[in-house]
């Protein structure tokens, strides 16, 4: 690279090596390969074995989170109870779910763990996710079902650049820091991307303490490919500003899960290139003992990726070309009004991450009417402007009747 983003990561690279200027990195207390590979702050030290993740810092928050954090929408009963419960030990120091992942089975494997163990809580930044901002009620049911009484941050959805929920989203969570629900405030994003983080960075860069973001506009990053790419480069612009402004940025979908999958050997690769884009950590969906295994036994001794590393994340993120991109372009341009980009969205969480009950219960969550979608027509409005060839008439009408 040749841009700004190099030069700062240059100069990380000379502060690490010294052990001077960690704060001003956002690498907390990162003074050496070393340190960063072993040391921990003792309010998250594990039960158990000792770590070998080092540690980000997660925006004006201070908190200085693992590099890689854990998604649970894929855990169920006393298994995902375990599995959680192995990731903390081994060292991951962020956790997240959501009311509705699994029909209420991850935040059930949540619970099981803070009711039994209650210390488990105090050594993790605990994330969860918000839809109604209206409806503060929400979060007080799903603390009441963790048996904890507050989050560490909750994330509300904000897909549409919309000044007014934005507005709606900041009001719940100064209430919920009032309440004591809530330490942080936080949004998260998967769709509209550069228009949401566009209204984020000019009107509310100081409100927003972190944000969960789908990270699938991140261009290809070997050399010479980003430049081709008008909108990953707008992205990486609004993260940097997101950055500077102070706010955490915590990656999701940016195909972490199926990296790991596929070994590590494609995972470290994938991970420190979502790492150099701007992520503070990479939420990666882990839902048994042996991939809580893989992802705490990396040891990485450099921010930076090695040629051979930048040719795997190169080889991966091309093997995703065809996936969505979360842009929403096919939405806005449908002369029917069908969320063509959620309908992508779940189509590829069906497909592409394995996640086809979630995918399925998003589906019937939306209440679009089973025909409308059935009966898209020639139309090719949404295939002109999807820029990775996905949306189009015969695709929105295979996923209605996939997920129907």
């Amino acid at each position: 690279m040749t841009d700004g983003r190099h030069d700062e990561l240059s100069r990380r690279a000379f502060l690490w090596r010294t052990g001077s200027g960690a704060a001003a990195l956002g690498l907390g207390t990162l003074a050496s390969p070393g340190a960063w590979a072993e040391s921990r702050p003792a309010d998250s030290r594990p039960a158990a074995s000792k770590p070998t993740l080092p540690y980000g810092k997660l925006g004006r928050t201070g908190y200085p989170v693992t590099l890689v954090s854990f998604g649970g929408i894929l855990l169920k009963g006393s298994v995902g109870t375990r599995v959680l419960q192995s990731a903390i030990d081994r060292g991951i120091n962020l956790v997240h779910t959501s009311a509705n992942y699994g029909g209420g089975a991850s935040i059930a494997a949540f619970a099981e763990l803070f009711k039994a163990a209650p210390a488990y809580r105090e050594k993790v930044f605990l994330c969860v996710k918000s839809f109604r901002p209206e409806k503060e009620d929400e979060i007080d049911a799903v603390l009441r079902t963790l048996g904890v009484d507050h989050a560490d941050v909750c994330l509300t959805e904000l897909h549409s650049p919309d000044p007014r929920q934005a507005e709606a989203i900041l009001k719940q969570q100064d209430s919920l820091k009032k309440r004591g629900k809530a330490r942080h405030t936080g949004f998260v994003c998967h769709g509209d991307m550069n228009e949401v983080l566009e209204l984020v960075v000019e009107k509310h860069a100081k409100d927003f303490d972190v944000a969960l973001l789908a990270m699938r506009l991140v261009p290809n990053m070997a050399p010479g490919r980003a430049d081709v790419d008008p909108e990953g480069q707008r992205f990486l612009k609004h993260l940097r500003a997101m950055r500077k402004a102070g706010i955490g940025i915590l990656s999701m979908k940016s195909g972490a899960r199926k990296a790991l999958t596929t070994g590590r050997d494609t995972y470290l690769p994938h991970l420190k290139a979502y790492l150099e884009a701007g992520a503070d950590s990479v939420l990666t969906s882990v839902d048994t003992l042996d991939q809580v295994e893989t992802v705490t036994a990396l040891r990485i001794k450099s921010p930076h990726l090695t040629p051979d590393e930048r040719r795997a994340a190169a080889d991966f993120h091309d093997s995703q070309a065809g996936s969505c991109r979360m842009c929403a372009a096919c939405a806005k341009v449908c002369p029917r009004r069908l969320p063509v980009n959620d309908l992508m969205r779940f189509r590829m969480y069906h497909e592409e991450c394995g996640w086809s009950e979630h995918a399925r219960a998003e589906y019937a969550a939306l209440g679009v009417d089973f025909r409308r979608a059935a009966e898209c027509g020639d139309c090719s409005a949404c295939a002109e402007v999807c820029p990775v060839r996905l949306a189009g008439p015969a695709m929105v009408r295979q996923t209605a009747e996939l997920l129907a």
